[in-house]
């Protein structure tokens, strides 16, 4: 037996049956499918986690202005109305109970009528108002100064009244203490309350309209993420795009253009229901306010005979403070007037002229009160402040029917300005109905398009 010649197979070389050597093939490629299989698992996941990230914070940026619509509409709005309600009563009940002094004896039952009236409407706007405060402090803080000092306010003018039924002069002076209570004291911590609620709106409306940062963001990055996929898996397969992933983009670009319209339907009303609404009403009462106070100081100055001779200065507006005149109503009116303008509200502008020329009406029998006053004709100065006597008898101009003109028209106008802002604040609302179930929707159909998209393509590695 002879052995074969020639050196032996060295180690690696592949060996055929008999010993023999077999010639090498071709180098074999290195198996890929595990690497893109995880890939592409990684990719998945992380896709479908951004998808529900992004319903997460456009779910999130919804509720946010939703409840600030909600608070505009619900809360804010309705606390700074009755704080105005409240305001107006406590100013109206003032002025009234000045008028009812200048009866000697039995007053009209329709003022006494429209005093006990305006005192119940201010003690149920206060138990509004104090209902809808919550734990606001510097409202909480108004309100527990105002139901204290009313009680003794009424208390001050029923004394004054008592003494004015038998002809007793002191009654003026507890009359006075009582106007001087609700001007200086009570009044103020109403204004307190007003501007305090006005700050809440402000910040209500802000954070209806606050800008959804974090599901911009979100879109954006999701959007990008999708884009670099998609072409990625194109050019590597050679084919055209995943179905499963063009429906998920177009899942995402839905969600984003309904939030953006939501949003900018929403903020839009949120601007009207603010200039057509909320502004128009705090000029208005303002205005209100200032008739009512200068109402006030018209009456005391009749009755004071001479010693209140201060309060005609108030009207007058020569005071420090400037406050409670026809030329600052004027400045006001003007104000409405120019906003009215500017927020296309033709009726609020027109309101905005009848009350101006109602000012200018009343300051012209206001003076002409003031003179029958200096020269001695004491009673007719009275029927004017009252309308009364034959030669002020309604439909006869005097300063009665002139500050009554003023008032039925801001009234007109205050009721025209809360039922824009009513309006508004619902619709507000309402522009967002169904956005955050719609974006729950979306996201979840983004995720799963990504999961249906990518697993075909898993599914060729199988």
């Amino acid at each position: 037996m002879t052995l074969a010649t020639g050196n032996p197979p060295t180690s690696g070389t592949p060996v055929a049956a008999g010993g023999g050597a077999l010639l090498p093939g071709p180098p074999m490629k290195p198996v890929t499918r595990p690497r893109t299989d995880r890939r592409l698992r990684r990719t998945r996941a992380l896709l479908a986690v951004g998808a529900l990230v992004f319903g997460a914070a456009g779910i999130t940026s919804a509720q946010i202005r939703a409840d600030g619509s909600d608070d505009v509409k619900s809360h804010s709005g309705v606390l700074i109305q009755q704080a105005e309600v409240l305001y107006h009563k406590l100013s109206e009940a003032d002025a009234t109970s000045a008028t009812i002094y200048l009866h000697v004896g039995e007053a009209p039952k329709k003022l006494l009528t429209q005093y006990d009236d305006d005192l119940k409407a201010a003690q149920a706007a206060l138990l509004a108002a104090t209902n809808e405060a919550g734990t606001d402090p510097v409202a909480n803080q108004a309100l527990t100064e105002i139901s204290q000092q009313l009680p003794i306010y009424a208390k001050l003018n029923a004394t004054a009244a008592a003494n004015n039924l038998v002809g007793y002069p002191v009654g003026f002076r507890y009359l006075t203490q009582a106007s001087t209570l609700m001007q200086g004291t009570i009044l103020p911590q109403a204004q307190k309350l007003s501007d305090a609620e006005a700050k809440n709106l402000s910040a209500a409306e802000d954070t209806a309209t606050q800008f959804p940062v974090l599901m911009v963001v979100a879109g954006v990055l999701m959007l990008a993420a999708l884009a670099v996929v998609q072409v990625r898996e194109s050019r590597r397969t050679h084919r055209l795009f995943s179905l499963g992933l063009l429906g998920a983009t177009a899942a995402l670009l839905l969600s984003l253009v309904w939030t953006a319209a939501a949003a900018s339907i929403q903020s839009a009303h949120v601007d009207h229901a603010k200039k057509r609404g909320s502004d128009q009403i705090n000029t208005l009462a303002a205005a209100r306010i200032l008739s009512l106070q200068g109402r006030t100081d018209e009456m005391l100055t009749l009755v004071g005979r001479g010693t209140a001779d201060d309060k005609e200065t108030d009207f007058a507006g020569t005071d420090a403070n400037g406050s409670h005149t026809p030329g600052t109503l004027d400045k006001l009116l003007d104000t409405l007037h120019l906003a009215a303008v500017s927020a296309a509200d033709g009726q609020a502008h027109d309101l905005a002229l009848k009350a101006a020329t109602d000012v200018d009406a009343w300051e012209t029998q206001h003076k002409a009160l003031r003179d029958f006053d200096r020269q001695n004709q004491y009673q007719k100065a009275v029927d004017s402040a009252l309308g009364e006597g034959t030669e002020f008898t309604d439909p006869k101009p005097s300063a009665a029917l002139a500050f009554a003109t003023l008032q039925s028209d801001l009234d007109s106008a205050i009721r025209h300005a809360e039922d824009s802002f009513q309006t508004e604040a619902k619709a507000a609302s309402d522009a967002l109905t169904g956005l955050q179930i719609g974006l729950g929707v979306l996201s979840l159909a983004m995720a799963g398009a990504v999961v249906v998209g990518l697993g075909r393509r898993l599914a060729e590695y199988h």
